[in-house]
């Protein structure tokens, strides 16, 4: 009887070390994903990327592009706001003749 009591106790340390080894497991592929995935968006804030399962992890991901998707559309408008399209506005779109324009370009000139 003792034997038995002390077979089960040596099962069950066994079975505690593969858990503990299957969540050390566990913890650095969480690690390896989180890192494969900053890689694949470098432009995200590493602390934004954070969970203890893949779930929360993919999650965290997930919101975090979503945000630098936001940030780069609000920095792209305000860049086309700033600069204008295309070549400026004339200020004389009056047709103006040859002779016109000669008489222009030498008055300048003197």
């Amino acid at each position: 009887m003792h034997d038995d009591k002390a077979q089960d106790v040596a099962e069950t340390q066994v079975a505690d070390g593969a858990l503990e080894t299957g969540d050390d497991r566990e913890q650095r592929l969480l690690v390896r994903l989180r890192e494969a995935l900053l890689a694949a968006e470098p432009a995200l804030d590493r602390s934004m990327v954070t969970g203890d399962s893949l779930e929360e992890l993919e999650a965290s991901f997930a919101a975090a592009r979503v945000m630098l998707a936001q940030m780069r559309e609000a920095v792209r408008r305000e860049q086309a706001a700033a600069i204008p399209a295309g070549a400026a506005q004339r200020t004389n779109v009056t047709p103006v003749s040859a002779f016109s324009k000669i008489r222009d370009g030498l008055a300048v000139g003197r």
